[in-house]
């Protein structure tokens, strides 16, 4: 009988736990690729109908506008003050006649903000959750 010598079964175990684990990085290193590329495709990015310049004609909000561009988000309190800040996430919900929006935005995670509004299409007007009484409408950008 021609046994295999202990040496032999041991670089044959040795080599093929090798290439199991090799295997496994191979597989690691694709899913991180992978989810990389998934985060850079799901880049939030604002509907045509939201794109431009929001303004209103409520007392003391004349001189205020709200900049909504494919990725960002600028809050003008007018005195040339402006604050400029990332789309970070968008849902959008069926509302009745139009759409309610939320808007997640800011410079890092830990910083995030929501704003959430009703569009409607027929009037191409939006208000906010929290002051439903000012209508804002849109002057859309020229590119």
């Amino acid at each position: 009988m021609n046994e295999p010598a202990p040496a032999t079964t041991a670089v044959k175990s040795s080599t093929k736990r090798g290439n199991i684990l090799s295997i496994i990085v191979i597989l690691l290193a694709l899913g991180m690729i992978g989810g990389v590329i998934s985060a850079i495709n799901n880049t939030p990015s604002c509907p045509d109908e939201l794109i431009g310049s929001w303004t209103t004609t409520a007392q003391g909000y004349e001189d205020k506008v709200l900049l909504i561009t494919r990725e960002g988000i600028v809050f003008s309190t007018g005195e040339d003050e402006a604050e400029g800040l990332a789309v970070r996430g968008l849902q959008a919900m069926p509302d009745g006649s139009g759409i309610f929006y939320t808007i997640t935005y800011g410079t890092s995670r830990s910083d995030e903000q929501v704003l959430s509004f009703h569009y409607h299409p027929r009037t191409q007007t939006i208000t906010f959750k929290n002051q439903s009484l000012l209508v804002w409408t849109r002057k859309t950008l020229e590119s």
